[in-house]
This record gives structure tokens, sequence and C-alpha cells, in this order.
């Protein structure tokens, strides 16, 4: 729920029209003498003494349609037992909108205090809560996979509410009439959040390597504390049709936290935490411009409008160097391409520096050998037996090569190829990373088109 101010609301909604409360009850009074039929006289529950009914919100959420609502207690006491909902007698419970469509199924209430989060029950069934004195409830249906042809503007309802502390031998009828719907949803080239307590922004979506990092913000901007977040990497879609499996080529990490599929924080009231989504093996024609890719999120002490929030039609930086260079591992850290030369053995040796720009001490940042090393005119070379490694002044290995790079820092490595053909004018090769204290978003380093100095 929102950050409502209960009388700012009430002042608001009561300038909207098309809402009314009534009763079919009947008081047992005599009639006076002589009154008509002189029997009982049936009356009319003026209900507004008791308490007030506002619609705050008819939004989008995702797939689902939020219906917010406020009962006021007019009263200086306690109105105990209240139950609002649908009773099983009343089957023909229907919400219409201004399309014809009508929505019985796949509709949820739930209701909130002012100091407590909301909770959830059938449409079904009934949940007694006591409104305080001069306080207030809200209740919230929410209408799930609501017209998806996207062009409903009007919604129209009936509620029955019921409690001791109301003088009513029978359900009083709330009625809601052709009240707007609203849609802020983002449809392309953002997020589309799953509930309006949360506010998601985009950071960058760019490639690193040959993964596709999505970065982004999560903000908890309502007065609830959430508890445990659970956010689950779905399964993405590129603009070329590609498909990426959640479980095989999807995953999320929060802060500078190891990438899992599946992720929980603590998100308070107030508090914004920085997230990242990877798509490993992104789009190897590199001719992908955008991608799509929801985020599944639950929470343990918070009923969320929808279950997942969604990234549609993400655009795709790709600042990546693609001929003649170095492909970093990470965007916090700087790998450069430093040059080539020959040393007395004939070696071919490739010198570059990285930079540490994660603001940590990057503890045992190790470097190793991965896969074949091609040159410009089809050889293929076994690294195991051509390649050794080097790593901020270290000799030259054949097992890899590994430092400590404090925060801040640069330091030299490099690459020695023994016996690359004569002919060769560049090579492409891959070195593997890692690192006790930092997860890089790709393993890899990509050597591209590096050109061959002899």
């Amino acid at each position: 729920m929102k950050k409502i101010s209960l009388w700012a609301t009430t002042l608001a909604m009561m300038l909207v029209c098309g809402l009314c409360v009534t009763s079919c009850s009947k008081d047992d009074e005599e009639s006076v003498e002589g009154g008509k039929n002189g029997g009982k006289e049936e009356q009319t529950l003026d209900l507004d003494k008791y308490i007030q009914a506002y619609y705050v919100r008819g939004e989008r959420v995702g797939n689902n349609l939020i219906v917010e609502m406020l009962i006021v207690n007019q009263l200086d006491k306690d109105i105990s037992n209240f139950v609002l909902g649908v009773p099983t007698e009343y089957e023909d419970f229907l919400v219409y909108d201004d399309l014809g469509n009508q929505y019985k199924n796949n509709i949820e209430f739930a209701s909130a205090t002012p100091t407590s989060a909301k909770s959830t029950y059938s449409w079904q069934g009934w949940q007694t809560l006591t409104i305080p004195a001069n306080s207030y409830v809200a209740y919230f249906m929410t209408i799930h996979d609501f017209d998806p042809t996207n062009r409903a503007r009007k919604i129209t309802y009936d509620l029955k509410c019921k409690s001791p502390s109301i003088p009513s031998d029978e359900y009083s009828t709330i009625m809601f009439r052709n009240f707007d719907i609203t849609d802020n949803r983002v449809m392309e080239n953002g997020i589309q959040t799953n509930d309006t307590a949360l506010v998601y922004r985009l950071i960058d979506c760019q490639r690193v390597g040959s993964v596709l990092q999505i970065d982004f913000s999560v903000s908890n901007d309502s007065y609830i504390n959430m508890g445990y977040l659970t956010f689950v990497s779905g399964s993405a879609t590129d603009d070329l049709g590609n498909k990426y499996e959640y479980g095989m080529s999807t995953n999320v990490a929060f802060d500078d936290g190891v990438y899992k599929s599946e992720y929980k924080i603590r998100l308070q009231s107030g508090e914004t935490k920085y997230g990242r989504l990877r798509i490993t093996d992104f789009d190897t024609s590199n001719k992908a411009k955008y991608v799509s890719i929801p985020l599944v999120c639950s929470s343990d002490a918070y009923t969320l409008s929808d279950d997942r929030a969604r990234f549609l039609t993400i655009p795709v930086k790709d600042n990546r160097i693609l001929y003649e260079g170095i492909q970093t591992p990470d965007l916090k850290i700087d790998v450069a391409l430093a040059g080539t030369e020959v040393d007395e053995s004939g070696n071919i040796i490739v010198n570059y520096t990285i930079k540490n720009n994660t603001g940590e001490p990057l503890t045992h940042f190790a470097i190793d050998r991965n896969g074949s090393i091609i040159d410009d005119i089809s050889n293929r070379y076994d690294s195991s037996s051509t390649m050794l490694l080097s790593i901020n002044g270290s000799d030259f290995s054949s097992q890899g090569a590994r430092t400590t790079i404090p925060a801040g820092a640069t330091v030299n490595a490099a690459v020695a190829l023994k016996n690359i053909n004569s002919k060769a004018k560049n090579v492409n090769f891959d070195l593997q990373v890692s690192c006790d204290n930092y997860e890089c978003a790709d393993r890899l380093m990509h050597f591209i088109t590096i050109p061959v100095q002899r």
C-alpha cells in the first residue's frame, strides 16, 4: 500500500461520483395506531452514519487489475466484526468493465489497516476485522489476467458488508459504478512494476564479454516493511527470437553478491537495493538490439499485486572491443591491451593491464587458460602446450597466475604464446578469470584479433 494520508485521500475521494451505499434491512418497529395496514413499517438504514466507502484507484499492475477501496469508520467507537466481500449465497457476483467483459473467477481480496501489511483471502471467503474509531481499513481486489486487449477504462461491481455494530439484520450493499481504470504500466523500453509500493529503475543494460548484464534498482516506497523478498530470474527473449532459459542462462544478484537463480533480500520501508540480471552466452551473432525478461518476486510478509516485474524490450548497449583488443570480464574491471612483442626465444608476448574499479581489493585474482588459440589462417593451437601466463611481475607459468589487486590499483599481466605459425598476423583466445571475494559478470576475458608483431 502506498503512503496514504487518510484524510487527504478522503477529501479527494469525496469529489468522485458513482458510489452508493444502500441497505435492505427492516426495523421491527410497530407503526403508530391507524397507520397504513396497522403493520410493520419498512425503514431504510442510513449506513453513511456508520461508514463511508471510497474508491481510491483501479490500476493495472502487470497482467492484473488492482482495485483499492477505503472503508472509513464514522463513529467515535470501534466497529467490531466487520466483514466486506461476497457471501456464498450471492453466486451472481460479477465485475464488469466498459467493454462488456465479466470477471468472476481468479479474483482475490486483501485488507490492510494503517499499521499492518496486507492479508489475502478468497473473494468467496470473509475476513472479520475491527475498524478502530475514526480510522479506516483499506481493501484490495485483485482481478488476475484482466482485459488482455488493454482497452478497458471503467469498472463496475457490488460488495456486501455487515457488522454487529451496525443495526442491520441483513447485508448492506456498496455499489461501485463506472469508476476509472488507470494504466501506468511500462509497455516497452523499461521495467513494469509488480506492486505500486515497489519502484524499479533501469540503470544500464550492456553486453559484457559473452554475457548481457542488466543493472537496476528497486525501492520500497511504502510504510510497510516487506520482510524477505525473493527474486527469481525468469526466461528471457531477444528481438531476434533467441530464448534464454531460466536455470540455465539467466540469474540475478544484488549489491556485490554472487549470481544465483534465486536471490533473497530484505527491503525495509524507504530502502533501495541495487540488483543485476545476467544472461549468459547472449546472442553470438551480436545483432540483438532489445531484450525482455521477467523477474519473479514473492514476499514472506507482504501480498504483492503481481508475482513478477517485467523488463520489457530493454535496449541493449554494446561498448565492447570487437577488434584488436580485450573484452573485459566485468564493468568494474578495466582490461586494456598494452602491445605485443617477440622475446629472445621467439615467443609472442601479449602485454595487457588490469585495473580494479570495484571499490574493494580483489583477493587472489586468478587467470588461467581456456580453450584453444586460433590464428587468422585457421590454425588451432592447444593452449595447454602453447600458452604461459604472468601477472603483476610473476614468472611465466603453465599453471596459471594469481595476485591480489588493491582497490583502485592497476597491475600488468602478460601471455606468452609459443610455436605460432610464422605467417599468422593475428590470434584469438580466451583467458579464464576468478576471484575469492568478487564474481565477475563473465568468467572469461576475450582476446580479439590480437596483432602478431614479429
